[in-house]
């Protein structure tokens, strides 16, 4: 069933030449539509780290404003003691020499986020323009000794950046995370994790049905809305796949949804059933060991786009939609040999 297929086609120089010329005017056009926004972004673990025993706690209070009691409680997780005693644990904190030694390396390949802010002052941008009643968030970075990658507080959200050093960094090989994860850990992949946070925030509340058709469609949504937001971002790094993995998917989107349908999943409930084509694993349940895990966003993505395509209907009403069913057969998804 999973035999690879043909990808070889060919064409013509002058059909090449107009969809290039094509693509920039759109791309132009879409510029010219978007008023950019400049989000507020806040380097949280810089000041954490020059913190010393002549510091106050209220001045990380008064400059991070709610982040600062977040980090204390939930990420370092001290818990509510008082300020002397929280000076004590930040202090330990900071200067332990693996925490140190790590914030470090941190600080070297994210000194400067240019390239980051970019991609999310445009990808915010967009979305205003299709949930202008959603707050816009701003953007905390924090190092927070590998307990969380991306968090949504009070309608922000905060990067935790040493969880994001590349797939080789010592420190994950220290820590023995699997070799699937330590892949996800990349530069590239931060605007859409921050993207799916942001969508789980305010749309998460849609998806109370557990069979697998509606998680999966609830995943091919936010997939939907990271498509949009980043625009120029190549389709991989977007999935947080490996090129490999991407092609492998393309190459294979009918085997998967026939595979999903010959064993009886898509209305199944049954989470270990489908666990894998949904969370993080070495590769997919049931299919070749080259195949990556979570297909079912992309399946999800394709069911949602055709939907999209065919019903005149609000990206934001679409998000709020819960019917699974109904959006399965609106969209009239039969992908192709």
């Amino acid at each position: 069933m999973f035999a690879k297929l043909n990808e070889n086609f060919l064409l013509l120089p002058y059909m090449r030449f107009l969809s290039f010329f094509f693509l920039i005017f759109i791309y132009s056009c879409s510029q010219r539509e978007v008023e950019i926004i400049e989000l507020d972004f806040n380097r949280f673990e810089m000041a954490v780290f020059n913190f010393t025993s002549d510091s106050n706690v209220s001045d990380l209070h008064a400059d991070f404003g709610t982040f600062s009691e977040v980090f204390k409680t939930q990420i370092i997780q001290t818990g509510t003691i008082n300020d002397s005693d929280y000076v004590k644990e930040l202090l330990d904190f900071v200067n332990h020499p693996d925490m140190r030694e790590a914030y470090d390396s941190t600080l070297i390949m994210y000194s400067n986020i240019t390239d980051i802010k970019r991609d999310l002052n445009y990808a915010f941008s967009i979305a205003n323009t299709y949930f202008p009643k959603l707050p816009i968030p701003d953007i905390t970075t924090f190092f927070g000794g590998f307990n969380y990658g991306v968090v949504s507080y009070d309608n922000n959200i905060a990067i935790g950046l040493e969880n994001f050093l590349g797939e080789n960094s010592k420190f994950y090989t220290l820590l023995q995370d699997p070799k699937y994860l330590r892949f996800q850990k990349q530069r590239r992949f931060i605007s859409s994790n921050v993207i799916e946070v942001w969508i789980n925030e305010y749309f998460e509340k849609y998806n109370y049905k557990s069979d697998f058709l509606s998680q999966m469609l609830y995943k091919g949504k936010v997939m939907y809305c990271i498509d949009m937001m980043l625009p120029d971002n190549n389709l991989e790094d977007k999935f947080r796949f490996s090129k490999d993995q991407m092609n492998w998917i393309l190459n294979n989107e009918l085997n998967i949804w026939s595979y999903f349908i010959d064993n009886d999943l898509l209305y199944s409930s049954y989470e270990q059933d489908f666990r894998s084509f949904l969370d993080h694993a070495p590769f997919s349940r049931g299919m070749p060991s080259e195949s990556p895990s979570r297909v079912a966003y992309f399946i999800g993505y394709k069911i949602i786009k055709n939907f999209m395509n065919r019903v005149d209907v609000s990206v934001a009403e679409m998000m709020r939609k819960n019917d699974a069913r109904e959006i399965l057969k609106l969209s009239k998804y039969k992908p192709s040999k």
